[in-house]
């Protein structure tokens, strides 16, 4: 069988930046493991495989794969695909509409398209879950994961904790020089993973950095090397995850810019908004490349 695919850049206006995503448009007939082999051999943070929905009234089931392991929820995957599906216009025979509802472990995920002039840019996506906070994290274990000092962690807002709002990640804020000299110890996630505090799934550690002129940016790192994902250029799960957390901690912030991937020049663009109702995340995306596979 032979199966198309799309390779689109995710939260940048530009190919060649921003996230790589592979999307299959129609994965009938994979099974979890040859899905699991393909994003191995992509290679890429994400792969999503695209499928009949089980309940006609929702747009597609959509899963999503690391090299390593299927995500519950994932954000660059979800503005990406909503992007391909929103360009194609029909799916399974059927309509599509710009509000879309995609079906994945972590629950129904909103996809809402976006468009200028006409022409489908990018998408916004609401988080599945509401915002869950769990273990609290020694500034010293986030330390050695990153290859930091503990005095690089900042403590002052908050302590370093697992939280999330459809997947989960370790977060912490750093100092903003740490940011840059931050270098992930696969060892150390070896040593500290499924002993510290996180409910399921492999680890991973989103670090920040604010600016307290400019309190809605943020720049951020996120490494996953469990996960096959040394680090990330955009992770939109952890920042809608960051984003309702900071809005917890402070209800008056409301909208942030994350900026992420600069560190492995594949600069990217994260829109977060949080507020009573949820977390959304959005940006734009870009065209790279399509063909076929066989499987």
């Amino acid at each position: 069988m032979s199966f198309a695919f799309q390779f689109v850049d995710v939260f940048t206006k530009t190919a060649l930046a921003g996230n790589q995503l592979a999307v299959l448009t129609d994965a009938r007939g994979l099974s979890a493991e040859r899905m699991q082999a393909i994003a191995r051999a992509f290679n890429f943070a994400e792969t999503s495989f695209v499928l009949p929905p089980a309940d006609p009234a929702n747009t597609a089931h959509v899963r999503i794969f690391t090299p390593a392991e299927e995500m519950p929820f994932a954000g660059h995957p979800n503005v990406g695909t909503g992007f391909v599906l929103g360009q194609m216009g029909t799916l399974f025979d059927r309509p599509l509409s710009d509000a879309m509802l995609f079906e994945q472990q972590a629950g129904l995920v909103q996809v809402g398209i976006e468009r200028r002039d006409g022409i489908v840019t990018g998408a916004l996506v609401k988080a599945p879950r509401a915002l869950s906070i769990g273990a609290d994290v020694d500034a010293g274990v986030v330390a050695e994961l990153a290859g930091l000092a503990a005095s690089d962690v900042v403590l002052t807002r908050f302590a370093p904790c697992f939280a999330s709002v459809g997947a989960e990640f370790m977060l912490a804020e750093v100092v903003p020089d740490a940011l840059d000299r931050a270098r992930p110890d696969a060892a150390a996630f070896e040593r500290h993973e499924g002993r510290i505090g996180q409910s399921a799934g492999l680890m991973g550690l989103h670090l920040h950095c604010q600016d307290a002129a400019a309190p809605k940016s943020l720049d951020v790192r996120m490494f996953a090397p469990l996960s096959g994902v040394v680090e990330d250029a955009a992770t939109g799960s952890a920042a809608a995850a960051l984003g309702a957390f900071l809005h917890r901690l402070d209800p008056a912030r409301t909208h942030f810019e994350v900026r992420q991937g600069r560190h492995i020049g594949r600069p990217s663009f994260i829109a977060v908004s949080a507020g009573p109702d949820g977390v959304t995340i959005g940006g734009d995306c870009a065209n790279f490349a399509e063909g076929r596979l066989w499987a």
